[in-house]
């Protein structure tokens, strides 16, 4: 060849490497989907007094573990330790809009959680805060 252009092998490894990445992160969602069922699944616990309380732990656990693995240790997507420090506002632009502090803007893969919501709900402040709260106590 001339050396323009992307030869057969070149091409096999890229698609390789596309089926291989939807087949990981198919599988770390389906995972996160498992440890949702086991926690609870993002179950609101209603207190005594009629006040609810949300469920940091199983909405971690389906709508994040898959990617950033059951102890925020990393996967598909990286390790929470840096995030657990951030704070809330900052928690809260990266979860919902997709925004890290200083402005970089995560990869296209994490979900924009404002738009698609939590376990098919709003994702409401109480909500990213319980997550947040979660993450920081894994670290």
């Amino acid at each position: 060849m001339s050396g323009e252009g992307f030869s057969r092998r070149e091409i096999t490894a890229v698609v390789v490497f596309a089926a291989l990445a939807a087949a990981i992160g198919l599988g770390s969602y389906r995972a996160g989907v498992n440890v949702a069922h086991e926690t609870g699944g993002g179950a609101i616990v209603t207190a005594a007094a009629g006040e609810t309380t949300v469920n940091g732990q199983a909405l971690y656990a389906s709508s994040c573990a898959g990617c950033h693995g059951g102890q925020a240790q990393g996967g598909v997507g990286p390790n929470l330790a840096e995030s657990a420090a951030w704070s809330e506002p900052d928690f809260g632009a990266a979860v919902l809009h997709g925004q890290a502090p200083g402005g970089r803007t995560l990869a296209p893969v994490m979900p924009r959680f404002a738009e698609t919501g939590l376990n098919g709900e709003e994702a409401t402040p109480e909500r990213i805060e319980a997550i947040h709260t979660y993450v920081k106590s894994l670290q």
